[in-house]
């Protein structure tokens, strides 16, 4: 491009550089390239326009980092990354589908529709952003609570917030705190109740599935959850212990037990737990489709080693009912 030194010039590459080969337009006036330098390489196909006054570097598709950049220059300095694009760019792990670009920006202010990208209005915003990160991005903590919030499935909030807190990337407690500074967020009363459930240990939507459908819903004794433990050396987690009566539930998902070393490492610890006197108990899917039957084996192992409760029914039609 035509820039008035080349120092001036090296600099102007190396934002392009850093912003994924995207620029504005007042960024290119800055630099000595007018209106008509723009056009005249637009008109060769040596750039191309994103959005109104925002260009990037080549033509072609865009790569979704160059798409992000485009969107929040267009959106301009006070417009922060967030939702699903923001736990894209902390690398969080997970099944990112949205391809749109989400952007936050001040509740005052009214920005154009642009295709591929969502914007959402924040009252104090600048309160809920990690400025140090280039482009701004909202806090992590924010960002899963706006995409859970966002989604029309419940199951699929909870594997939002609770595969977070499993990756050890927050924790239900900061997560809590968070969700006090978004008073607007809507569904507050489910995100509150999913991270209550994970801060008392469960981590995926079969365990939240045991924990409510299963024990609560029978009137089973309180389980402790993700207990830690020492298995030939080697620390492993049991889902929920019922301490008192040796009695261990694990709960089989998808994800971790395809394999035969996950498979064979499970085996070793329910082996390790029946060698100092404790019967596990395994369930998977089933258990959210006929949890009445899961809680009747567990009751009777609670009872068969001591517990000297009584489950009861969750409905008219519960097996457990008298």
């Amino acid at each position: 491009m035509e820039e008035r030194s080349e120092n001036r010039g090296d600099s102007f590459a190396e934002l392009r550089w850093r912003q994924a080969g995207a620029f504005s337009r007042a960024q290119a006036l800055a630099q000595g390239i007018t209106d008509k330098v723009l056009l005249g390489r637009r008109r060769a196909r040596q750039l191309q326009r994103v959005h109104r006054g925002v260009y990037v570097d080549f033509t072609g598709p865009l790569p979704w980092e160059t798409r992000m950049w485009a969107a929040w220059l267009a959106c301009g300095p006070e417009a922060a990354l967030t939702g699903p694009t923001a736990l894209r760019m902390y690398g969080l792990a997970g099944n990112w589908r949205d391809e749109r670009i989400h952007l936050a920006v001040p509740h005052a202010r009214r920005v154009e529709l642009r295709s591929g990208v969502v914007v959402t209005r924040h009252r104090h915003l600048s309160s809920l952003v990690q400025a140090s990160r280039e482009p701004p991005t909202v806090r992590l903590e924010v960002a899963l609570l706006v995409t859970a919030a966002a989604d029309e499935d419940v199951s699929r909030r909870a594997a939002v917030l609770f595969d977070a807190c499993r990756q050890r990337r927050t924790t239900p407690d900061r997560l809590l705190a968070e969700l006090g500074s978004l008073p607007e967020l809507p569904g507050r009363r489910i995100l509150r109740r999913i991270l209550d459930e994970a801060a008392e240990g469960v981590q995926s939507f079969l365990e939240q599935a045991y924990l409510r459908r299963v024990e609560r819903a029978h009137g089973l004794p309180r389980a402790r959850r993700q207990v830690r433990a020492v298995d030939a050396g080697a620390i492993v987690y049991r889902d929920s212990e019922y301490s008192p009566y040796g009695v261990i539930v694990e709960l089989d998902g998808q994800a971790g037990h395809l394999d035969s070393a996950s498979r064979w490492r499970d085996m070793t610890r329910d082996n390790a737990a029946a060698t100092s006197g404790k019967l596990t108990l395994r369930f998977g899917y089933q258990l959210v489709s006929e949890p009445c039957r899961a809680a009747s084996q567990v009751a009777a192992a609670l009872q068969f080693r001591g517990w000297r409760g009584t489950p009861h029914a969750c409905s008219p039609t519960c097996p457990l009912a008298p």
